[in-house]
């Protein structure tokens, strides 16, 4: 369990701490002089019966509001220090609001310098911070009042903490991270003699052991984890919700800064400048939020400037949907919760909720860009609706980041719904798979309308026609194409997809073919050409019909437009072993064999050479093989 205070500054919180913890939370110098907190501080609290949580001081300055976010991030429990002889401040409100969007589940108002006023104004202190706090989201225990100075209240407060560490719930891989990714917002980071670059900060998912390999996004930095610690002491593997030290081996000081974030591989974790969010803006906001709105946005420990995109303008008080253009990189998670903060001057004005951490950009994003469950409650809905916004689809690898849960979890929530299916390895809506198969069929449909003499349209054509029509992945039109051929409404064969029930034809039919066919078989090896053939017809469609009579075997093109009938094709070959099996073949052993000129003649010695049936040797040739039977 973390535990996190917040409120006012000089109200106590760092006194409060030490009471609890024993450990001295003003470490600065600078601190010490101001008496006041900058920075923050980290303690471990023994709970008993071997629970330790950890303890998170942040500064209550309204300059360092920034840092206080950064504690407050990954609180489980909030403390929320109230000096009893100030009351409610300013800053306690902000501080409040700030665990409010952060979704802070539980807290305990806590009343500080119980010593320093009268019994009647203690009361009336009490009884309004209850009032205030029976409003808030946040769920709050009775008020408990203390003092540092004398220890009053401070058994009761951690009694109350003890029974809010027992209920608390357990997280995803609290055993040892689950089937969860490791990822921890980095607050601080030092050196230490003999360990390297040590970084902290709350673990917010999954577990990482020494000896795992880790980087910090984003920036790209890599090291291997040289030691793990939570709450000062070694342990085997870190767990979720946990204050973390990591000892990083290869990783020097200087690559690291607040705001990063500590990741293994087991996710396509990335940086991004773009979120799609739900944003809320509080009551007493000064300005709606209206497009380019220049915000600032903290997530995790990381402070970011940002422009607003809302589909229409957020009033104060009310929410709505936005993208948000950042000005630096960030690596969120879907559900990811975040603040906003006026540009100037700087107030907490509303918080939000992560919606899609990699949002599609212009050119891959479906018509449905903003589908009405994406900002659901129920993760089904909400996966689905990620998938549906996508024309592509949503690649498995990025599944857990962008739904925001586990492996499983996240792909059983999108295998519980209807319109959402898993095709190889990219989730797609099922309704873009009867999409691709009709447009596969319409497309084969016009292939034979305007070529009907082909056998179909070639295959790569079709896929690449597919994929670049619609913006879908090689997988999601392999199986239209599988399920179109399973169904028997086309049939692919030698490399070309046709129609089950087509066959292909020329003008003329079947007549114009065997005619040329036997013009061709009359000619020869002295064939006429293609152009000669067409003059000689009125017709354009020789080619079309000696390409059918091709792929019947009754004629062979031996030049690009020259074809020569099967039957003295194959009187040729014969001749060419007849000469061959008792030397080599010569051009003038043939022409005076098959009384050809040079060009009939050399046109048929380079198909034979392409065939395989004889090689160049000097200005003849030799066999190679003889021809397969035809």
């Amino acid at each position: 369990m973390i535990i996190g205070t917040a409120g006012h500054v000089d109200h106590g919180k760092s006194a409060l701490v030490t009471a609890l913890t024993g450990r001295a939370m003003d470490r600065l110098a600078e601190e010490r002089r101001r008496g006041i907190t900058i920075e923050l501080g980290i303690a471990p609290l023994d709970l008993g019966d071997g629970r330790v949580a950890g303890v998170v001081d942040v500064p209550g300055h309204e300059d360092f509001v920034r840092t206080m976010v950064a504690g407050a991030s990954g609180v489980d429990v909030a403390l929320l220090v109230v000096a009893a002889d100030e009351g409610p401040m300013p800053q306690t409100l902000e501080h409040l609001a700030i665990l409010e969007h952060l979704a802070v589940a539980r807290g305990i108002p806590v009343v500080t310098k119980a010593d320093l006023v009268e019994p009647e104004w203690l009361d009336l202190v009490v009884a309004d911070l209850a009032g205030r706090l029976a409003r808030s989201t946040v769920r709050f225990e009775p008020p408990v009042v203390t003092s540092a100075a004398t220890g009053r209240g401070l058994a009761t407060l951690r009694e109350r903490l003890r029974s809010l560490a027992a209920a608390l719930p357990a997280r995803e891989g609290d055993r040892g991270g689950g089937d969860d990714a490791f990822r921890m917002p980095v607050d601080r980071a030092f050196s230490i003699a003999g360990v390297g670059t040590v970084v902290t900060g709350t673990a917010w998912s999954g577990g990482v052991a020494p000896g795992g390999a880790v980087r910090l996004l984003p920036g790209g930095a890599a090291g291997r984890v040289r030691s793990v610690e939570q709450h000062g002491a070694p342990v085997a593997c870190s767990v979720p919700g946990a204050r973390v030290a990591l000892g990083i081996a290869g990783l020097e000081r200087a690559a690291v800064r607040r705001g990063q974030v500590v990741v293994t591989d087991e996710l396509p974790w990335g940086a991004t400048r773009a979120l799609d969010v739900e944003l809320w803006l509080q009551a007493d906001a000064p300005r709606p939020l209206v497009a380019r709105t220049r915000v600032r946005v903290h997530h995790g420990t990381a402070e970011l400037m940002a422009r607003v995109h809302p589909r229409r303008p957020i009033p104060p008080g009310g929410r709505g949907l936005a993208r948000l253009a950042l000005e630096a990189p960030v690596v969120a998670r879907g559900g990811d919760r975040l603040v906003l903060r006026a540009y100037s001057p700087v107030t907490t004005i509303g918080g939000g909720r992560v919606l899609d951490p990699l949002p599609p950009g212009r050119r891959d994003a479906a018509p449905e860009l903003w589908p009405a469950a994406l900002a659901a409650g129920e993760p089904g809905p909400r996966a689905a609706a990620l998938v549906l916004r996508r024309a592509g689809g949503l690649p498995d690898a990025l599944v857990p980041v962008v739904v925001g849960l586990p492996r499983e979890a996240a792909r059983a929530a999108l295998a519980a719904t209807d319109r959402i299916m898993c095709v190889g390895d990219v989730w797609v809506d099922s309704r873009i798979l009867e999409e691709v198969r009709e447009r596969a069929r319409a497309l084969v449909r016009e292939h034979h309308r305007a070529r009907p003499h082909e056998p179909g349209l070639p295959l790569e054509t079709l896929r690449h026609g597919l994929a670049a029509a619609l913006r879908v992945p090689g997988a999601v039109v392999e199986a239209a194409l599988e399920a179109l051929v399973a169904g028997g409404t086309v049939v692919m064969e030698g490399g070309v997809v046709r129609a089950a029930a087509f066959r292909p034809a020329v003008t003329g039919g079947d007549a114009h073919v065997d005619r040329l066919v036997a013009l061709l078989e009359a000619a020869g090896l002295a064939p006429p050409t293609v152009g000669e053939l067409e003059a000689a017809e009125g017709t354009r469609e020789v080619a079309a019909a000696l390409r059918l009579a091709a792929r019947a075997g009754r004629v062979v093109a031996v030049e690009r437009d020259r074809y020569v009938a099967r039957a003295a094709l194959d009187r040729f070959v014969d001749t060419l072993y007849s000469i061959g099996d008792t030397g080599d073949i010569t051009p003038a052993a043939l022409r005076e064999r098959l009384a050809l000129s040079r060009k009939y003649l050399i046109p048929l010695l380079e198909w034979a050479d392409e065939a395989g049936i004889t090689r160049r040797a000097g200005d003849g040739r030799q066999l190679v093989r003889r021809p397969r039977a035809s």
